[in-house]
């Protein structure tokens, strides 16, 4: 019996078969219009970098900027970027587990002073350190050269600079060296301009990366000092993050400004700032239970300073019951909460529910608001 695909020769046709001792080699006939003009060939893989190389790397940097020599500088922070950008994470870890952030906190400090024709390798060396962020504690150590004087002025005046690149690696770098010390809050805030940079990154929308790390930024400095805190104030920061908020829907961003927004409220000049602003008390509520867990728990605590540390004026709870509020706190605990979040809610339904008989006694609540069905159990 003669099998059919035997009959039709259909395996000689495709393929033919060249044995020679252990070796076989197969030639597969490929149709021609699925021909290609050109040979195609599959790349090898990259070797992944050894520890062993990336320390040598790391040591002729070194070397080179202590010798101040700006050619050889520029020639390996160029080759540190290639071989992150080809090696992907393997090489980067590699590159950072071996001591490259030490390296180059290095070189930038040693040409952080030099002229402005230097310029082109401190942003190329900024441009391969912002890659690296953020480290872990145990890798911050070699990054604390970056909170010297003269990095934190050229950091300064990169952020002021005209390039957004180079602007958001400096925020990126501005951000992971504040955390590391306060004591580099206070240099950099000493220095011109800078938290007038800082707030223009937000204010020019130079990307949402920079955007969250200039507020970032922003809240571990006004966490440390009022007096920073009111510097930022007065650079108009409650307008421009409350603009945020209502115009910018992006989750991450909008938690991260009712983060600053809670901060800046433990400052008295600020918490006035923010009672000025006729959309704040309708934008806080408005987010309650809407953005995310950490969003609700900063919305409740800023109604709460704004009340409690004002002389427990009853106009922002009746401008709160207008929108809502007694409602929106009654589903957070019921929901769940922190416990934190849970004292300052309870005591905001209490004296929401207060002045919501006060007003009803004498008249004076609008049947529109849908309170009279809430059961008065506070």
């Amino acid at each position: 019996m003669v099998l059919p695909w035997r009959s039709r020769g259909g395996a000689t046709k495709r393929r033919n078969q060249l044995n020679s001792g252990d070796i076989c080699v197969v030639e597969t006939k490929i149709p021609a219009q699925l021909r290609s003009s050109r040979t195609e060939r599959i790349q090898s893989p990259r070797v992944p970098l050894t520890p062993r190389d990336a320390a040598e790397i790391c040591r002729r940097l070194e070397n080179a900027a202590a010798r101040e020599e700006n050619a050889e500088c520029f020639e390996t922070v160029s080759k540190i970027k290639n071989l992150g950008r080809g090696g992907g994470e393997t090489n980067k870890k590699c590159l950072v587990q071996n001591g490259v952030v030490s390296a180059l906190s290095s070189c930038f400090e040693s040409f952080a002073t030099a002229p402005e024709e230097d310029a082109r390798l401190l942003e190329e060396v900024l441009s391969v350190l912002s890659s690296c962020l953020p480290l872990s504690l145990s890798r911050s150590e070699g990054f604390s050269k970056m909170g010297s004087t003269a990095s934190l002025d050229r950091l300064v005046r990169f952020l002021n600079g005209a390039d957004a690149r180079t602007r958001q690696n400096a925020a990126f770098c501005i951000r992971e060296v504040i955390a590391i010390d306060k004591r580099y809050v206070y240099a950099l805030t000493d220095i011109e301009g800078a938290c007038e940079g800082l707030v223009n990154i937000i204010n020019d929308s130079v990307s949402t990366s920079s955007t969250k790390a200039s507020l970032m930024a922003i809240y571990r400095a006004i966490s440390c000092d009022n007096k920073i805190a009111a510097r930022f104030v007065k650079l108009g920061l409650v307008g421009l993050i409350t603009e945020m908020i209502v115009n910018n829907a992006e989750k991450s961003v909008c938690e991260r400004c009712l983060v600053v927004l809670n901060v800046i409220c433990d400052n008295e000049q600020g918490r006035e700032d923010v009672l000025r602003n006729a959309l704040i008390v309708p934008l806080l509520v408005k987010k309650i239970l809407r953005v995310s867990d950490l969003a609700t728990q900063c919305s409740v605590s800023i109604l709460w300073k704004l009340w409690k540390k004002n002389g427990d004026e009853d106009r922002l709870l009746v401008e709160a019951l207008q929108v809502g509020a007694f409602e929106k706190l009654l589903v957070v605990l019921q929901v769940g909460c922190e416990e934190k979040t849970k004292e300052k809610a309870s005591e905001l339904l209490r004296n929401l529910n207060r002045c919501r008989n006060e007003i009803e006694q004498t008249n004076c609540v609008d049947s529109s608001m849908h309170l009279k069905k809430v059961k008065k159990s506070f």
